[in-house]
């Protein structure tokens, strides 16, 4: 641009039809807003919502596109202008730039520059004038096809008639811009509290803990405000003033301007997911700032508790079992004691005096009862010592059996029988929770209760947030709209495939986390045809090529007719349903090869969007329910499955070959090594392991082997795509591979050890494939991080209940957000460096997971092998443990017994006093009690540490 020439700067020197372009947008119903008076709203008030309601805001960042099938220049001829996030309009000369111009120099010579409208020279020459607002930049092949195809152009953009509009004629998508109908314009509301859709920070929780149900519905606009009421004057008056000269024409009088309102389906439906995140936003800030001293104090005393209760249980087991151990060698516990007593009977009655006949029946049927009611020793004693110093025993005595002393004797020993049921539950309850009360007379337990009745409060109002907020994100994702805004990414465009899964994965991201969002993500599943617009997730898995797209239609019709098919034992079925999908391998292995690209002038224009796809948000939000579909409850693996896997797999940038390795070792050894897990772990004594040892079984060996072949890239860079896709899809597969465990345990107990073990393995593998999201939320700005928080939330916290004991799966699905936040399984950049992570004998891929541990900075713990003691792997995974069993899981759990001749009651104690809920005060030597310091609000990792400490004797 010439600033000499500023009559010649098409941003500046604007002449014509003014329109001011304006998106549709969602809006919290807290928003007093509406459309402006005019504009009907088609095709996107057509999307009825529920939570939410419709209004008009300034365009966001991306490119306005306008087509001219006749114009002043000719027919069929473009216009593209770049929307920066402030919402100005500035236009580029096509083809675009690389870097479109945004800050013309003209702007800087003084003069103003309406540069939040457009202009349409000569309108009383134009005929129709298609156009279209897109937050991604159309390649040469979009604008082709939108130009050659009426039909199609007819469905993604919208037509005005300039020559008709400034002749009176009216447009359903448009009024006339005058300073009421801008008002309309969020940004332009005279008045507008930007704290309604920007809440800032404010505190959710009073100072007891309860939350603020008023401030966890306040939602957040993913698209920063620009505001533009900012001063007393009308901000819409001199913009109408603006326009109006901008609409000169000669003799003086003025085009008519427009304000005309333009489609944003992406943007409609990113929002809403974004406010439907919001509560999860709100519940980390809870949890992660405003009272983190006290939720991590609840959920340390709550993991002491189980540990105190759950040792007592186990020392009282073995107490028991010695007990019975000894009552089997009684005179009357034995086994065959029965028998043997009616043996002595029939002698004892043979050529007996008749008047000792009852006495000895009596005697007899007393001891009888005993063993049949296994009655202790103390009581036998008694009768057996009674009945031979009487008649009954001794044909010499005079004295009877029958009597108020054997009465006496009896209705003891009865009274004992019929006090038992229960009263084994009882008094082991009893003494466990004794055994606790030491401990629990150094907190405040009526504060406790206070607090963990308004954190579950508050769990079940996130939960319920957003399940109500599902619906307005289901209707807006099948909407005829968003599928035709999508024909912006060109079926036949590999760069553009990229930019599909980025707008796929941010509309789904997190929705599986409550059942009306898993129903939204199911229903898209079972779009099994690829080739339709609406199957949206087989479109990403396709990479949205056409030719793929195709095959992999095929590909689903085969695993889902082989779904119940068990894996024969070379895989060969799953090699026959996947090879023919010759493109969907083909493309994968573009995209991986363009993942390890070094050559900058390649990576240059897939940068932006390799950044983008680093979390692989698609894959840990639909990825388990895509498994979901092709599971069999049985313990062995099934065809359907594995071809999954071997998609999955291939996604995440490991080579054809080496997933068909895979599934051929999978298909000759998994079944055997499943087994040989359940038989380990229902004789285990110790639930930690490493590399398999030298004499391991064949499946173990050969099953490690295989995945220590699966390569983790050392690289930085674009191929963090890869990385963080391997441990994602490690992830699912761990998922699907505990899950055949559980259908294959043979009984309870083997399930509850399976639970117990699946749980420190399940918190570590999630661990790992968030790792991603941190490096993300480093760099990014407060509205992405608030976003981003949520959906990761959202994401994983179904993944994590699927570790979870079930006997109570709505009070778990409730609870799973609290233990992926308490993990710490995100968020702070750091957390996991220098740290350790459990893995435990259900992971098959332990090797592959201990590699990706390492590429974070995070040691991979397995005891059999590593220099680490198995202290440490203790101190990893306690507090997994701690949050992921609930307390029936408890009694008797393995690990918890390792820490038995570690835990330190006074240092236990010391700690009790000192936390969040203490009570301050701390005894001299168990005589005296005194005042101690607590932790205070910044004592977070302080008082997280000293309870570790506490629990755990490190040398």
């Amino acid at each position: 641009m010439n600033t000499s020439q500023p009559e010649r700067c098409v941003n500046c020197a604007k002449g014509g039809l003014p329109i001011l372009p304006v998106r549709y947008t969602v809006l919290p119903k807290s928003v007093a807003a509406k459309l402006a008076n005019g504009i009907t709203g088609r095709r996107v008030t057509d999307v009825a919502l529920t939570q939410h309601h419709y209004g008009l805001r300034i365009l966001r960042e991306g490119w306005l596109y306008l087509f001219y099938v006749k114009g002043p220049r000719g027919a069929n001829y473009w216009e593209a202008y770049k929307v920066t996030g402030d919402g100005r309009v500035w236009w580029q000369s096509l083809p675009a730039p690389a870097v479109p111009v945004t800050h013309p120099s003209c702007a800087k010579s003084g003069h103003a520059v309406p540069m939040d409208i457009i202009a349409i020279s000569q309108p009383e020459l134009c005929g129709e004038v298609y156009i279209a607002f897109s937050g991604e930049t159309w390649t040469d092949d979009i604008f082709k096809r939108y130009a050659q195809n009426a039909e199609l152009r007819n469905k993604r953009m919208q037509c005005i008639e300039p020559a008709k509009w400034i002749a009176g004629g009216k447009y359903e998508h448009a009024a006339a811009a005058t300073e009421a109908s801008i008002d309309e314009v969020v940004e332009y509301m005279p008045g507008f509290d930007s704290a309604r859709l920007q809440p800032g920070r404010r505190k959710l929780g009073d100072g007891a803990g309860k939350h603020k149900p008023e401030v966890l519905k306040l939602e957040a606009t993913r698209y920063p405000l620009h505001i533009r009421q900012a001063t007393p004057d009308s901000a819409s008056k001199a913009l109408v003033g603006v326009m109006n000269d901008v609409g000169k024409r000669k003799g003086g009088r003025s085009y008519p301007p427009m304000l005309l309102a333009l489609w944003d389906a992406v943007g409609n439906v990113h929002e809403l997911n974004g406010f439907r995140s919001d509560p999860l936003s709100w519940f980390n800030q809870y949890v992660e700032s405003e009272h983190a001293l006290r939720v991590s104090a609840l959920h340390d005393i709550d993991t002491a508790r189980k540990v105190v209760q759950s040792i007592e249980g186990a020392r009282l087991d073995a107490a028991e079992d010695r007990a019975r151990q000894a009552q089997g060698t009684s005179a009357l516990g034995a086994s065959g004691a029965r028998a043997a007593l009616a043996a002595q009977r029939q002698k004892a009655l043979a050529g007996a005096d008749p008047s000792r006949v009852t006495q000895i029946n009596a005697w007899y049927d007393d001891m009888d009862w005993m063993a049949a009611n296994d009655i202790p020793a103390s009581h036998q004693r008694r009768v057996i010592q009674m009945g031979q110093l009487s008649s009954a025993g001794d044909s010499r005595s005079r004295v009877p059996y029958t009597g108020s002393h054997r009465d006496s004797v009896m209705k003891a020993a009865r009274d004992y029988a019929n006090a038992r049921p229960g009263a084994r539950d009882r008094n082991h309850k009893q003494m466990v929770d004794y055994k606790w009360s030491t401990y629990e007379a150094r907190l405040r337990s009526a504060d406790i209760r206070t607090f963990r009745k308004h954190y579950e409060d508050l769990q079940s109002a996130v939960h319920e947030l957003q399940e109500s907020r599902s619906d307005d994100v289901g209707q807006w994702v099948k909407a005829q709209l968003l599928l035709d805004t999508l024909e912006d990414c060109h079926s036949a465009d590999f760069c553009a495939s990229l930019t599909f899964e980025i707008i796929v994965s941010e509309a789904l991201f997190g929705l599986t986390s409550t059942p009306k969002g898993k129903v939204i993500v199911d229903n898209l599943i079972a779009e099994w045809d690829p080739t339709q617009q609406g199957s949206l997730i087989w479109r990403v898995m396709a990479m949205n090529q056409m030719d793929a797209r195709k095959e992999l239609g095929q590909l689903l019709k085969s695993a889902q007719a082989k779904k119940d098919t068990p894996l024969d034992t070379l895989g060969a079925a799953v090699v026959g349903v996947v090879t023919p999908a010759k493109s969907v391998i083909k493309y994968y292995k573009d995209l991986s090869r363009l993942a390890l690209e070094t050559d900058s002038r390649k990576i240059s224009p897939l940068g932006e969007l390799f950044k983008r796809l680093q979390i692989d948000k698609f894959g840990l939000t639909v990825g388990d329910a895509i498994f979901e579909k092709f599971r069999v409850a049985k313990i062995g693996d099934f065809v359907g499955e594995k071809v999954i896997q071997t998609l999955f797999l291939q996604r995440a940038g490991v080579p054809y070959e080496d997933a068909i390795a895979l599934v051929r070792k999978q298909a000759e050894f998994e079944t055997l090594g499943r087994v040989e897990i359940i038989n380990r772990v229902r004789v285990a004594r110790k639930i930690l392991r490493g590399a398999p040892p030298e004499k391991a079984p064949v499946p173990t060996r050969e099953l490690y082997a295989a995945w220590d072949r699966i390569k983790v890239t050392e690289e930085e860079g674009a191929k963090q795509l890869r990385l963080g896709r391997i441990a994602v899809v490690t992830l699912l597969l761990e998922t699907a591979n505990f899950w055949h465990l559980m259908a294959g345990a043979p009984d309870k107990d083997t399930r509850l050890n399976l639970a117990k073990s699946g749980a420190s393995l399940g918190a570590s593998v999630i661990t790992v494939a968030m790792y991603p999201y941190q490096a993300v939320l480093k760099n990014s700005v407060r509205s992405q991080v608030w976003k981003l928080t949520g959906g990761a939330l959202g994401s994983v916290g179904p993944l994590i209940s699927a570790w979870m004991d079930g006997k109570k799966p709505e009070a778990r699905r409730r609870q799973q957000y609290d233990v992926v936040v308490v993990l710490q399984i995100k968020f702070g950049v750091g957390v996991l460096s220098g740290t350790a992570m459990l893995i435990d004998a259900t992971s098959a891929a332990a090797p592959l997971l201990k590699k990706l541990a390492a590429r974070y900075g995070t040691d991979a713990v397995m005891a059999a092998v590593e220099v680490f003691t198995e202290r440490i792997a203790v101190v990893a995974g306690l507090r997994a443990f701690g949050m992921l069993i609930g307390w029936e899981a408890t009694i008797g759990l393995l690990l918890f017994q390792m820490l038995a001749d570690w835990l330190t009651p006074d240092a236990l104690e010391a700690w009790c006093s000192r936390c969040a809920f203490g009570t301050g005060r701390e005894r001299i030597l168990s005589i005296k009690d005194h005042d101690v310091e607590k932790y205070n609000l910044t004592e977070v990792v302080m008082q997280r540490r000293e309870f570790v400490e506490a629990m755990v004797k490190m040398g």
